[in-house]
């Protein structure tokens, strides 16, 4: 009898072995993605091997002179801050040439990692040209717009805030980088000769449908429509980024503008990093 239930047993183990193993083994086929789909997955391998190294500098005064007829914060102190993104690639020249792109955004002058570093402590000796203590304090961060395996997007937020103003300054650089030379990607490298009038109209449709028509300088015939220099390239398309006051009231903020590689394709010009 002991026999019996012993083999039953064994038996049953077996067979729910087998209907497990029939389970795991099914193969489904993935679903397509619908048509219009938006989504843009990162690829597997990037072939310059680009590798995004984060780092943060920041340095402060404290130990400032308070004029007498001027109204300070209580406690306040100069401050500056990098939040960064080193850049390594296969080739460590092009690497060397992107760091110091980054580096000359943020500092306004050509250097590398030790002139961040040089850059953030001269925010201990800060002063004008006539001597008078500045009271200041900026920051600023970048981050990885998009990237692919023949560009790299990267943006530069900067904040700005003197004591006396009304409120601080902000801004949004963003550097297009060609991977392969670790040079600027420029508009003229996307598009053909004389592109910039229809494709102005073509923008302003755009922006209006994105951001609303109320409250913009171009709307009450204070300037023109224009594209502003401040420009991401992403494997979906383009986004125009103006700066506050730039086209409207700080109050209207800093709007973009995204215009898709397909709504593009009649003003692209044969190029490896943005292909319709």
């Amino acid at each position: 009898m002991q026999n019996i239930l012993f083999l039953s047993v064994i038996t049953l183990w077996l067979t729910a072995c087998n209907t497990d193993e029939s389970k795991t083994s099914e193969t489904l086929d993935p679903k397509a993605p619908s048509q219009d789909t938006t989504v843009v997955d990162q690829p597997a391998v990037i072939a310059s091997g680009l590798v995004l190294s984060p780092f943060k500098l920041s340095d402060k005064n404290c130990d400032l002179v308070m004029p007498e007829d001027m109204e300070i914060e209580e406690g306040w102190c100069n401050s500056r801050e990098i939040t960064g993104l080193r850049v390594s690639l296969n080739n460590t020249s092009v690497a060397q040439k992107i760091n110091g792109l980054i580096a000359k955004e943020i500092t306004g002058k050509v250097g590398d990692f030790t002139a961040l570093k040089k850059f953030v402590a001269d925010i201990k000796t800060l002063s004008n040209e006539e001597g008078v203590e500045d009271y200041v304090q900026d920051e600023y961060t970048c981050s990885l717009i998009d990237s692919s395996n023949t560009f790299m997007s990267l943006k530069v937020f900067s904040y700005f805030y003197s004591i006396g103003a009304a409120h601080g300054q902000s801004s949004v650089q963003v550097l297009n980088l060609d991977l392969t030379t670790g040079s600027k990607i420029t508009l003229a490298d996307l598009f053909v000769n004389n592109y910039r009038s229809t494709l102005k109209a073509f923008a302003k449709r755009n922006f209006m449908a994105q951001n609303g028509n109320d409250g913009w300088w171009f709307t009450t015939g204070d300037q023109p429509f224009d594209l502003p220099e401040s420009f991401a390239i992403t494997r979906k398309g383009i986004t125009f980024f103006y700066q506050p006051y730039e086209i409207g009231p700080y109050a209207a903020g800093a709007p973009e503008v995204f215009l898709s590689k397909k709504d593009l394709a009649k003003w692209l010009k044969k190029n490896p990093y943005l292909i319709p």
